[in-house]
């Protein structure tokens, strides 16, 4: 998720330097410069229609514009591709699993993507370009590997959905990329970004006008059409749990991990010679190195690891800047200092819900921590945990998951009682997800025959049919007014009793010395 919110653009007009444009999307400088190993998003989940599992989505290559051919988009063949778990707590990955892609060109002497007939499967003669991967599972201890199983090899990747005369049918041939291997389901390929945000309105000079505070409805999704590279997997809670065993419920020891995705890529050593894999790129919670880690850091925490989150920066997030550049421009009395509630709810887990058991419950890493015993919602509400809803956000996050709204909300101080209605106004995506695998929505496609052939993303603003949602509804969509939210009836108003938990773990913290940076370890490189 690295497109910028509210808040970074805020931040960004305060401090007058450029940040990225998104959640995860082009976060940092030196990956903003390597769109294919640019992780954007990380979701962990546990599908409705798939209990006793563990579903991950984790997506990459940032604005996607299914237009953008001839070379159209895909993963890259010299990158790996990492979804990791913690199992323990301690921030460094217990099990993961890489996703390795090989490309195939039939006919080099053309520059098509489609060889002249319709693509109709995913090894159609028709097809110029074609991927496939390996999918090999992990274990690892104390960060070195213990061992290795490749799950799958030769799994293909569908097309881009180039347009109808290339591609039709483009749902049913996506489809069929859908592997079982013995348990775990697997998809890799292009899908609509599950991400959400108003970005034109957010650029403009936080132009909300309309708007209200951005909580109330009427923003312009303004990454609507754009597409991404998704890996989907969805593995047995056993294959990843400490104990190797399912979870019995919320309160099981090993019913807690943590989750982020992570790219590597070959170093290039001076003089020739081998090299090994260096990580380039990890993402575990939104926004996180968006509008946490400042401009000079951004590089350095894309390379180091969650176990040293705490030590190396742990002082952007009791004091963050988000929060005096609220303050300064609108005046929202978000608390400045010691925001241990941050740290709690986000990096350490909140007591008795997803934080890890034990010691462990008390490092502070980057990773998307979810309690596997929590069954998923029969009403999901946008604003997760803050509005009720215990299956939602951080515990987990789910692709419907408004964390825009959530996160504003909580860098004002809502943890602290300052209940205060921030948002950007758009509170779902522009298409629905799908219910079964791989859930997240198929990507539009690049040549739009009832615009005249012009791409979908470039004529969004036109009649799009009723499965594109651009503009959300004010009040409605699970738009909560502004009362709704200072008295926590967004879709449920017992969240803000349960978030006060948090209090209690909050004084510990500073005496722990978690933050301060007591820690000792060296940048891992």
């Amino acid at each position: 998720m690295r497109r910028l919110t509210f808040a970074a653009a805020l931040a960004a007009l305060a401090i007058a330097v450029p940040l990225s444009s998104g959640s995860s999307h082009r976060e940092a400088p030196l990956i903003s410069q390597d769109p294919t190993g640019d992780n954007t998003d990380v979701y962990a989940f546990t599908a409705a229609d798939a209990p006793k599992k563990l579903t991950i989505v984790a997506d990459w290559i940032p604005f996607e514009d299914p237009a953008g051919g001839p070379n159209f988009y895909r993963f890259d063949d010299s990158a790996h591709y990492y979804l990791n778990i913690d199992n323990t707590g301690d921030g460094v990955a217990d099990v993961r699993y890489l996703f390795d892609f090989n490309t195939k060109v039939r006919n080099k002497n053309s520059f098509l993507y489609g060889l002249g007939g319709p693509v109709t499967s995913l090894g159609d003669k028709d097809l110029n370009v074609l991927q496939t991967y390996s999918l090999t599972r992990e274990t690892l201890r104390n960060g070195r590997i213990r061992s290795s199983k490749v799950l799958g090899k030769g799994l293909p990747t569908p097309p881009n959905n180039v347009g109808p005369k290339t591609t039709p049918n483009y749902e049913q041939t996506a489809a069929a990329a859908v592997r079982t291997l013995k348990g775990t389901k697997v998809f890799a390929g292009q899908r609509d970004d599950p991400f959400y945000a108003s970005l034109g309105r957010i650029f403009d000079t936080v132009n909300l006008t309309g708007a209200g505070l951005g909580n109330m409805g009427g923003g312009v999704d303004d990454l609507a059409g754009y597409a991404v590279h998704s890996t989907v997997l969805q593995v047995p809670e056993s294959q990843v749990t400490r104990n190797h065993k399912p979870v019995s419920g919320p309160g099981a020891k090993n019913a807690v991990v943590g989750v982020w995705s992570t790219t590597e890529r070959r170093s290039l050593k001076v003089g020739g010679g081998g090299s090994r894999f260096r990580q380039i790129s990890r993402l575990g919670n939104p926004l996180v190195n968006e509008v946490v880690i400042p401009l000079g850091q951004k590089d350095r925490f894309n390379r180091t690891t969650p176990d040293q989150d705490a030590k190396l920066y742990g002082k952007y997030v009791v004091r963050p800047e988000l929060a005096k550049v609220l303050n300064a421009l609108f005046s929202v009395g978000a608390p400045e200092n010691n925001r241990t509630d941050i740290v709690q709810a986000v990096l350490q887990g909140i007591p008795g819900l997803n934080a890890f058991p034990g010691k462990a419950g008390t490092n502070p890493t980057d990773t998307l921590k979810i309690n596997l015993g929590t069954p998923p919602s029969a009403s999901p509400q946008r604003l997760g945990v803050l509005a009720g809803d215990n299956a939602g956000y951080p515990n987990g996050r789910r692709l419907t998951d408004d964390v825009v709204d959530i996160d504003l909300q909580v860098v004002a101080g809502a943890l602290k009682g300052n209940m205060v209605p921030l948002g950007d106004g758009v509170d779902q995506n522009n298409v629905p997800f799908l219910s079964s695998f791989p859930y997240v929505a198929p990507p539009r496609p690049g040549a739009n025959p009832a615009a005249g052939f012009g791409s979908q993303l470039k004529t969004a603003g036109g009649p799009q049919g009723p499965d594109t949602l651009l503009v959300s509804a004010k009040g409605g969509s699970g738009a909560p007014v502004a009362a709704d939210v200072a008295t926590g009836r967004d879709g449920g108003g017992a969240g803000v009793g349960l978030w006060l938990l948090i209090a209690a773990g909050s004084a510990a913290l500073l005496a722990l010395g978690v933050i301060a940076g007591r820690s000792r370890g060296t940048e891992r490189r």
